[in-house]
């Protein structure tokens, strides 16, 4: 079986990229347009839509074909990021041996899943879904993992005293407490909360644990929700200030260049800088992030996927 991208997606949400049934064929939309029989195809055409997934009555047509569980999810993805992404996700996992049919043309790895949410996860993270196990990840002087409760009385050293906010990564912890000097239980309420976005889906926090030491310095926060459509996420680095260095930052933007691209399929990280952050905008301007243009965001910078 081949990935055969010029055949794009069917309307109904088949994959015509990854078909097996006949290698002749140039896809779906091409036998429509030739005259072939296909209701639901008919009907994108008489409702000049790209695909079932593009129509305003998709939600509530009794077309069957588009509603199968895997086109479903299929055509929501394309709904919600378009239908290049689509295509990108089922080619990245097509290369990681996750199968649309198996060569002997019996059902593949989507139609193998239960639910709807299960073939969502699988085709947007592929078998490294990190909301199904967190990840855990190693630089020279760091070890993150999940951020757990008992990393409460180590990050009061950071999140201590929030007075001043010029080298913290996440603008937004400036609410999460309700007093500048927060007690140990408040900050594990506050994990408490970290965790439960977690099990939400929302969001994953880590700590960023000191291996000299063994203990929690500060956390990252992955927000891959930040710019679904076009697959843009936010990284939060949240550190003490004897960390806030370039080149313990430089250690963390490096692990984003060689983990988190790859393993969400992002299309581009953001993250926050004040102006007076000389060191961290040292090393973001040293790792190729430059500043972020957008009228709802201040100070962030941007960097693109690598290639």
């Amino acid at each position: 079986m081949k990935f055969r991208e010029e055949r794009g997606i069917g309307y109904c949400g088949l994959a015509c990229v990854l078909c097996v049934y006949d290698d002749d064929c140039p896809c779906c939309k091409v036998r429509i347009a030739a005259g072939h029989d296909c209701s639901a195809g008919k009907c994108a055409v008489d409702m000049a839509v790209a695909g079932c997934y593009a129509c305003p009555e998709y939600d509530t047509c009794n077309e069957g074909m588009p509603h199968g569980k895997r086109s479903r999810v299929f055509n929501c993805y394309a709904r919600e990021f378009g239908e290049q992404a689509l295509i990108d996700r089922l080619r990245v996992n097509y290369g990681n041996g996750i199968t649309y049919h198996t060569p002997d043309r019996l059902p593949g790895d989507y139609d193998k899943l239960k639910t709807e949410a299960e073939i969502f996860q699988l085709l947007r993270y592929g078998r490294n879904d990190p909301y199904a196990k967190c990840p855990e990840f190693d630089t020279v002087h760091f070890h993150l993992r999940q951020v757990r409760e008992e990393d409460a009385e180590d990050l009061l050293c950071f999140y201590g005293d929030l007075s001043d906010w010029m080298f913290n990564g996440n603008a937004w912890c400036n609410g999460i407490f309700s007093s500048n000097h927060p007690p140990v239980e408040e900050m594990r309420g506050c994990i408490r909360s970290w965790l439960d976005e977690y099990k939400n889906k929302f969001y994953i926090r880590l700590s960023v644990v000191d291996k000299a030491a063994g203990k929690a310095v500060g956390t990252v926060e992955v927000f891959d929700n930040l710019d679904r459509a076009k697959r843009g996420a936010a990284l939060h680095i949240d550190l003490s200030a004897p960390f806030e260095t370039r080149t313990y930052i430089a250690e963390l933007l490096n692990l984003a260049d060689a983990e988190l691209f790859r393993l969400f399929g992002f299309k581009y990280l953001i993250i926050w800088a004040l102006p007076d952050a000389a060191e961290r905008i040292a090393a973001l301007n040293a790792a190729g992030y430059n500043i972020f243009e957008s009228d709802s965001r201040e100070n962030y910078f941007m960097k693109e996927c690598p290639v």
